[in-house]
């Protein structure tokens, strides 16, 4: 069963960095004194580990179905994000490992004068865009070049290598200011897909008025 997060915990979340583009991995203490390992979807609705590929499997749930079977708030005392190597959702359907780095391994970079990136999301209401265009720390983006490998959503599911099935069908644009800190890398094979696109973390996000969008592209 998923649980919906607290406007607190949502708020917690969305400020501190994301595993992947619209998801954290976390650990979560329950009301009943368990502590479960899991995934956050967009900073909002918790889904444990256990159910994970129940919910999140081949024949995929909407988000918005996801969000309408979860839990009330209430039932989760408190989350913290939790790192790639500890928990494991499906990288050993994919041997070959991507070639060079995740982004959160890689060097910090400063952008170059009007560079372009894109995100891709399953999410209208993305909680990584903010309301005065402005993109949160920690978010991940793609860089202009390597989205033009995408033409659908499930085309950026798994060059992404993101958490859900469902496509990720709606596009930000981010032109951020030239010198604004990131890092960029290759996305590793998780969650049950191949990955290998190019990943840029937005360590400290990007101000105002630098994010646009979504436009949004064929499902598949």
């Amino acid at each position: 069963m998923p649980y919906k997060l607290s406007t607190e915990q949502i708020r917690e979340l969305v400020n501190q960095p994301e595993t992947g583009m619209g998801y954290q991995y976390v650990e979560a203490s329950m009301s009943n004194s368990s502590i479960l390992k899991g995934v956050v979807l967009n900073s909002e609705v918790f889904i444990p580990e256990e159910k994970i590929e129940k919910i999140m499997g081949k024949r995929f749930i909407t988000y918005s179905a996801v969000l309408n079977e979860a839990e009330s708030p209430g039932y989760i005392r408190k989350i913290n994000v939790i790192g790639r190597d500890r928990l494991h959702l499906g990288e050993t359907k994919y041997f070959a490992k991507s070639a060079g780095v995740p982004a959160s391994q890689a060097v910090i970079s400063l952008t170059e004068k009007n560079q372009i990136f894109k995100r891709f999301s399953p999410y209208r209401n993305d909680h990584r865009i903010n309301e005065d265009g402005s993109l949160k720390l920690g978010a991940y983006a793609t860089t202009e070049a390597d989205a033009r490998n995408v033409r659908t959503g499930i085309d950026a599911t798994n060059r992404y290598a993101l958490l859900s099935d469902e496509p990720a069908i709606y596009v930000f644009t981010i032109q951020p200011p030239e010198k604004t800190s990131v890092r960029v890398g290759t996305v590793e094979p998780a969650n049950g897909k191949p990955g290998g696109g190019v990943e840029v973390l937005f360590e400290n996000g990007s101000p105002k008025n630098t994010v646009t969008g979504p436009n949004i592209i064929p499902a598949n």
